[in-house]
């Protein structure tokens, strides 16, 4: 499994990898359903390989696929979640002062994705969510992740900085 290459610089196994499972003892040493693998290609082949080119430089994917399971464990993460659809993807670059600039090329790029998040941080994005919707619909919606005073995530539009 970890050598289906799903685009010359993305594999299935990193886009299935979470630090959380790992860390949770959530195993995901399997090869997920025809469906998840044909939506992780599609986001791949339409955003984050062509980004990845864009950029020149390597895209680390924090979180893509999560199981049902792994995704009611991780803290303010939505029921409905595009990750558990293999739709979406949590990525950065190596230096996270950088992703400020994967952010924005994104935003200047015509790129079809559906969502694009800047995921906390006021300089720049700790990472960044991005997804594409496996039917073709894609919204171009773009927002910010922040925390309310009471602790919860919550979502805004995003302001340009």
């Amino acid at each position: 499994m970890s050598k289906v290459q799903l685009s010359p610089h993305f594999t299935l196994a990193e886009l299935i990898e979470s630090p959380t499972a790992r860390s949770l003892a959530i195993l995901k040493q399997y090869t997920p359903p025809e469906i998840i693998v044909s939506s992780l290609k599609k986001l791949v082949i339409n955003v984050l390989e062509p980004l990845r080119i864009r950029m020149g430089l390597p895209i680390w994917v924090n979180s893509g696929y999560r199981s049902p399971e792994l995704n009611a464990k991780i803290a303010g993460a939505s029921r409905t979640s595009q990750h558990m659809d293999g739709e979406a993807a949590d990525i950065r670059l190596t230096d996270i002062a950088d992703n400020k600039r994967l952010f924005d090329c994104i935003l200047e790029s015509n790129l079809p994705f559906d969502q694009l998040i800047w995921e906390y941080g006021k300089d720049f994005p700790t990472w960044i969510h991005i997804s594409f919707n496996s039917d073709g619909r894609q919204r171009r919606q773009v927002l910010e992740a922040y925390t309310k005073p009471n602790g919860q995530k919550a979502y805004r539009n995003w302001v340009k900085r």
